[in-house]
Parts: C-alpha cells; structure tokens; sequence
C-alpha cells in the first residue's frame, strides 16, 4: 500500500515461531575489564536526583494507567499525527500534529504520569530539542543543552548509558550532565526494574575481536552476565551469570513484579523448540522455573514472547499462538490460559489471519486492549481496537467493547 510510510501502532508484526529474536551487540574496539573489575563504588562528581519509573526509549507500545498513544504519518502529507486513546470512553483522539521537517528524533516517550515527549531537531541539525505534551493539553518546546541518543527515561529525566559514562537529561531545565562509570562491556540494556536498570554484559576470558566471525565464535564461550545499575548512586550489583547462549538458545527479559524479574528461555527441541519461564527472585538470588511449554504447533506467533505490564508491574506474558488460541501466563495467579485469536471470517476479506483478541495493553482499570479486526483510515485499512475485562478475555469471552478510532 501506498500510504503508512510511517507508523508507530498497534500493528504487530507476525513471523515463524522458530525465529528467534535478534538481539544486537556492539562490538567494543578494545577489550574491558573482566565482571570483577566493574566499578561498584560511588561516583563522588555524580549529583544526587530523583529516579522514577524507568522505560526502554524504544519499546514502541506506549501504555500507561489511562491512555495508549501512537504516532501516525504517511507518504501524502508532510505531517505526523499524533494519536491518544482514552480507555474510559474507549474513543482514539488527535492530540497534536508535528511538521516532518522539525525532523523527529524518536517515537512518543511516555511516562507513567501520563506526560508525553518527543525528540526533535532543526533539519539542519543546528538545534536538538524536545516536545512536552501534558494531560491537560498544554505543550511546550525545550532546547536541550547538547545531542543525546537516550537508552532509557523516567519522569525526570532521560539517560544515555554507556561503558564508560552516564549522560542525564533533565526534563524541566535541557540540561545534560555526565559522569564517568565503568560497566564493561555492556551488551544489552533490558529495561527497568525497580528504579534501577537492568542490563547485561559480555564476560570473556579473552579481548573481544572486531572480526565478526571471530567475535562470534568468542561468544559462544562467554558469559552472558545480568546486572543491576543504579543511576542515582552510580553503583553496578551483579545478579547472575549464564551462558551467552544457554541451552543453544536465548533468554528475553519480560518485566518485574515486585521482587521478581521474569524472564522466558527459548531452546531449539527437535525441528520445534520448548520455552521455560523463568523466575529470579531478587531477595533470594534464586532462579526458579514456572512453566514449560513445548512450541509443537505453534503459527503465526510474534517475533518474541511479548510482556504487559499495569502500574509498571508484570501482569500478562503472551507465549506463542496455535491455531485457535493464543497462550498467555496471568503472573498474578501462576496460570496459563488459551484465549481465542482470530475470526475465520475475517480471512476471506483480508487474507490475514489471526487479527482479532491479540492483546495490546493492560489497562489501569484492569481490562485488555486489543487488536479487533480492521477499520478504514483515510481510505486505507488500519487495525481496530477493543477493550475487555481482564478476567473475561482470560475466560475465553469474545464480548469487545469496540474503540471508536480517530478517522481522517
């Protein structure tokens, strides 16, 4: 189709459920310090300051306790629209237009006090700034002191991480600060998790290479290790270790719960593979299994198992779909449960299967926003939306409360 040049939304992107998900590390130039050597003592330039509810800047499903918001544009217009969907009254609103040529910097940033930023910049490249949108529909535009390409946020600030440094934008002022840190080697930073961010590293025994065949054949005896950094106090508490590739497979950070992170390990089984959900406790330091389940007849699954989260607790992790279910973990109470997928008289229409129940959000008021079939945008179709009771779409219920979507 000719339009959707560019959109951030609620279209989930569906692929084999034996592809694992890619994951790219930086190769560093020249080798770290090994996991012993990591700083752990606090930085005396580093300034004390508040930290919130830490978000990963490129997890693109944008929901907090009252409203899910994307961002819209397409190849017709010189503008983004930036769209809000209140789940009281279930109606998707326009809430601000941005002119392509202030050149966006990032997709809607979301904190958990329902404010929403965006980066921008000049086209030139002569000026870095943000936009800030507040519930109560005023905005207003900030010039940042320098460039940042933000790893994570709260509602204070934005922070780049690094190897060997920490950058912190402050909301209110544009000012960057920096400080010096040392956490070597880092491969991935996963998210937050009680105000503090969860990242792992590459441990090895030898330099990492710059060749990309070396550098892999290296990672397949190196230690994949899972820490905890606290910004505020410029502090890195290593968790565990496990094999880069344990099992000759991949482990995905879900979210936490109070004080235990989850986690789902996938493994090749066979021309199939199994997936375990995992459990580590942060009091204990113990790492737990919570259920199991063989990928046989698995279709048209995500990428990667996906998480929802409400109040920035884990509250739903959807595992894999087969032909008339989706399967999904309800972390409250420890049970799996297969809730229906996908209409079969959609299919003749569209030739899409499985574009109805998949979830989108948890809601602050405790109900599931989901993919409900299609609607029509400016003459194109786009995904509709749903809203559900958590415990009725657990049990099986089909009974949507149908969004009614922002139209052109």
């Amino acid at each position: 189709m000719k339009k959707l040049a560019l959109v951030f939304a609620a279209a989930l992107a569906l692929t084999a459920c034996t592809a694992a998900p890619t994951e790219t590390a930086t190769v560093p130039a020249a080798a770290d310090p090994p996991a012993e050597a990591a700083a752990t003592e606090e930085n005396a330039d580093a300034e004390q300051f508040p930290v919130g509810e830490l978000r990963l800047c490129d997890d693109w499903r944008r929901d907090t306790d009252t409203a899910y918001y994307t961002l819209y544009g397409d190849v017709d217009t010189t503008e983004l629209t930036g769209l809000k969907l209140d789940y009281a009254d279930g109606v998707q609103t326009k809430i601000m237009s941005l002119d392509i040529a202030d050149t966006p910097h990032s997709d809607f940033l979301v904190t958990n006090d329902n404010v929403v930023r965006m980066f921008l910049s000049n086209a030139d490249g002569s000026e870095f700034r943000f936009k800030t949108f507040y519930p109560d529909g005023r905005s207003e535009e900030r010039t940042a002191s320098q460039e940042i390409t933000p790893t994570v946020y709260d509602e204070y600030a934005a922070y780049v991480l690094r190897d060997n440094y920490v950058a912190r934008l402050d909301w209110q002022t544009g000012e960057v600060t920096t400080w010096d840190a040392s956490i070597p080697q880092i491969h991935t930073v996963l998210g937050g998790a009680g105000g503090k961010v969860l990242l792992t590293r590459i441990v090895s025994d030898m330099p990492l290479p710059t060749d990309a065949e070396m550098f892999e054949a290296v990672l397949q005896n190196s230690l994949m290790e899972y820490d905890l950094y606290d910004l505020a106090s410029n502090t890195l508490e290593k968790l565990f270790a496990d094999d880069f590739y344990p099992d000759g497979g991949w482990k995905t950070y879900l979210g936490y719960r109070g004080d235990m992170l989850y986690f789902v390990q996938g493994s090749p089984d066979g021309d199939d593979y199994k997936e375990l959900l995992l459990g580590y406790d942060l009091t204990t330091g113990i790492m737990q299994e919570l259920y199991a389940e063989e990928a046989t007849d698995c279709v048209g699954a995500f990428n990667s198992p996906k998480s929802f989260s409400r109040g920035g607790q884990l509250e739903l992790v959807f595992l894999q779909s087969t032909p008339d279910a989706l399967h999904i973990y309800n972390i409250a109470d420890g049970q799996m449960y297969n809730v229906p997928c996908h209409d079969p008289t959609l299919n003749a229409a569209y030739g899409i299967e499985e574009n109805y129940g998949r979830p989108i959000a948890v809601t602050g008021d405790g109900r599931v926003l989901v993919i409900d079939g299609y609607a029509q945008r400016g003459g194109y179709t786009v995904d509709a939306y749903g809203l559900i009771d958590l415990d009725d779409y657990l049990a099986g219920s089909t009974d949507y409360q149908p969004v009614q979507m922002w139209a052109q």
